[in-house]
């Protein structure tokens, strides 16, 4: 079975409702275990309501830290919603990509929040970093958090090794199909194929769409073959391997966290 550990179902690009639909039915009839990311209370919230029509898709809360400076005002909200989560995601630390540096300030103060949370009950965080990835790692582990993936990690080879080090894990996805089109190609390989065998995880982060990805809409089923290759291409093995891989990787991530124990009941049935 495919385990998707990094998506957004309420992306704007999903014009409608018609595609979002077609995703979730997608995701319940081919039994795709979905770790939904959320990137604002309002997507969060959306997206509670979408794991109602499938037991394959798992909540996951968390503000985009583009968005910092829309909750100045509203942190212990987000605190008390940290308490009754699944899991945190997508959350960071984002000064490269940020379009409005307002948020910049009120990065850290957020992301703090999420931090004490994941400290305190052992949640699983989903990491956006970019241009933060030492001080990201740095904070994980002053907060001594113990389950982590870095989402899409876009940091130098060296830093690799210290994440390797704290036993946490990389989800690629689908930009390995794009390899071609990227100015640092070279780069983008190599950090695949620095990704330790249990480390690595797969996700899908956006169904692609011709206005975001140039392609044309495809589902979580028919993509997830397209990035598994991908995947196996760079690291001299095969999809099957990849495949089984990544299973026995989100299995020991999980491990016997009471609140992803749904999760590990699909896992252990396929």
């Amino acid at each position: 079975m495919y385990i998707n550990t990094h998506f957004h179902l309420d992306d704007p690009w999903l014009k409608g409702d018609q595609r979002r639909q077609e995703a979730i039915r997608d995701i319940d009839r081919n039994h795709i275990v979905t770790l939904a990311q959320s990137c604002s209370i309002e997507s969060y919230e959306k997206i509670l309501s979408y794991s109602n029509q499938s037991k394959y898709i798992f909540p996951s809360f968390g503000i985009l830290p583009w968005y910092a400076h829309e909750y100045i005002d509203r942190m212990e909200e987000v605190a008390e919603l940290c308490e009754e989560a699944l899991m945190l995601g997508e959350v960071g630390l984002d000064e490269r990509n940020a379009e409005d540096k307002t948020c910049i300030p009120h990065q850290r103060p957020l992301f703090k929040i999420f931090l004490e949370a994941a400290e305190k009950k052992n949640l699983l965080m989903n990491l956006h970093f970019r241009g933060t990835e030492e001080e990201g790692l740095n904070l994980l582990k002053t907060y001594d958090v113990k389950k982590a993936i870095f989402h899409a990690y876009s940091g130098s080879l060296e830093l690799m090794n210290q994440i390797t080090d704290q036993g946490y894990y990389y989800s690629v996805g689908l930009s390995s199909l794009f390899l071609n089109r990227m100015k640092r190609r070279d780069l983008f390989v190599e950090r695949v194929k620095n990704i330790p065998d249990d480390l690595l995880v797969v996700e899908i982060d956006e169904l692609p769409t011709i206005e975001w990805f140039k392609m044309d809409f495809e589902v979580s089923s028919t993509l997830f073959p397209k990035i598994i290759k991908a995947i196996a291409d760079i690291r001299n093995s095969t999809p099957e391997e990849i495949k089984s891989q990544c299973h026995e990787n989100v299995t020991k991530l999980i491990g016997n966290d009471s609140r992803l124990m749904n999760i590990a009941k699909i896992l252990k049935k396929h």
